[in-house]
C-alpha cells in the first residue's frame, strides 16, 4: 500500500504480511514476508480495508504506522498522501509512547 500510494518510492516485489510470527516463505517465485506485531494491534481491524475478494489490506495510514512501529529508522519518501487525522486516530492502538513521539516529530517536520 505504501508504494502504491507513493509514500515510498523503492520497488519491493515481496508481499509483507503483519502476523503473530516472523518468517519469510517463497511460493511460485514470490516472497511473502511475515512481520510479527503485538497481538492487540494485530486483531484490531481499525484502518484495515476488507476487499470484495475477502483479502484484508491496511490503509496507507495503518501500513505507515505498522512499518514505523516495526522499523524505527525507516525513511518515507512522501508523507503528503497520508491522512494525518486518521494516523492520530490509529496511533493509540499501538500503546507506545515512543511511537507517538516519533510520529509527532516526523509529521511536524512535514
Amino acid at each position: 500500500m505504501l508504494q502504491k500510494t507513493g509514500i515510498v518510492f523503492q520497488y519491493d516485489s515481496r508481499i509483507t504480511v503483519i502476523s503473530y510470527l516472523s518468517r519469510a516463505i517463497n511460493v511460485e517465485n514470490r516472497t511473502y514476508v511475515f512481520r510479527k506485531i503485538k497481538e492487540n494491534v494485530l486483531i484490531d481491524t481499525t484502518g484495515i480495508i476488507r476487499q470484495t475478494n475477502q483479502i484484508n489490506i491496511a490503509s496507507a495510514e495503518r501500513a505507515f504506522l505498522d512499518l514505523f512501529h516495526l522499523e524505527k529508522d525507516y525513511y518515507f519518501d512522501n508523507l503528503n498522501p497520508l491522512n494525518k487525522k486518521l494516523i492520530y486516530k490509529l496511533l493509540p492502538l499501538y500503546h507506545s509512547k515512543t511511537l507517538s513521539f516519533r510520529v509527532n516529530k516526523l509529521l511536524s517536520n512535514d
